[in-house]
């Protein structure tokens, strides 16, 4: 496995060490790299995106810089190039990354659910296959800015996966081990993440008694009270079922670490 690109071990760094103008300049630089068709593996990438995500919350210029970036992205998948990560050294596998999810990603570090819904409708407009393509991940950003038509001709049927959610529910583990996968969960998590996009398009659309026969239908069509109550409280706090996998991971760790010693 190759090493992680040590220009973001000197970017972290000079961040600890208050260098952030150092630090930026660094993290640009491999930003560039990757995207210049010589990539290095998939873990640089979040690397990079993380350590300029931090930045851009503790010093303005990164802030700045993240923004012009993100207009650069915009315009090159304007232009046609709508892959990200696709290019790598001989022998290293990169998966392919949208440039979409990239500025996606961007818009949500800058708070700018705008930006997104606003190239989310020039794809529309363009190619209309290749909006449909991004549509789950520009969801968000088109309700956030209460464009719910939109939102409406893009969203798919929010329930569609709820049968083989309770299939695999009754074989594995909602509370995994450390280490292991939570599918179980991950697929709750994206079951009640598109039905809370239905939700407040129905309500945004003045079609609420819709939405409260789509609540009830993914709680009624939950076969096990554990899925239940985490659907219910991440319906009200997204997020919740993930905090909950991480706190019993803990504890188990923890458990673990007191039984050991």
């Amino acid at each position: 496995m190759r090493q992680l690109d040590p220009r973001l071990q000197q970017a972290s760094a000079a961040r600890e060490a208050g260098r952030h103008d150092e630090a930026l300049a660094l993290v640009r630089q491999a930003f560039t790299d990757i995207d210049g068709h010589t990539a290095p593996e998939i873990a640089s990438h979040f690397m990079t995106m993380f350590l300029w995500e931090t930045l851009a919350g503790e010093y303005p210029p990164a802030r700045t810089a993240l923004a012009e970036e993100r207009d650069v992205q915009v315009r090159r998948l304007l232009a046609g190039e709508h892959e990200f990560l696709v290019s790598a050294p001989a022998g290293v596998f990169t998966p392919h990354r949208s440039r979409f999810a990239v500025v996606v990603r961007m818009n949500e570090t800058l708070a700018d659910p705008g930006s997104t819904h606003a190239l989310f409708r020039a794809l529309a407009d363009t190619d209309p296959e290749l909006a449909r393509r991004f549509a789950s991940q520009a969801l968000p950003a088109i309700v956030a800015v209460g464009d719910y038509a939109l939102a409406d001709r893009y969203r798919g049927e929010p329930l569609a996966l709820l049968d083989a959610l309770n299939v695999n529910a009754r074989t594995l583990p909602l509370m995994p081990l450390p280490g292991q996968a939570p599918r179980v969960a991950a697929e709750l998590m994206g079951i009640c993440g598109d039905v809370r996009i239905a939700i407040a398009v129905l309500d945004g659309l003045g079609r609420p008694g819709e939405a409260s026969v789509l609540r009830d239908a993914l709680l009624g069509g939950l076969e096990a009270p554990a899925l239940r109550a985490l659907a219910q409280q991440e319906l009200v706090e997204a997020g919740s079922i993930n905090r909950a996998i991480v706190e019993h991971q803990m504890a188990q760790q923890m458990a673990r670490h007191a039984g050991a010693g």
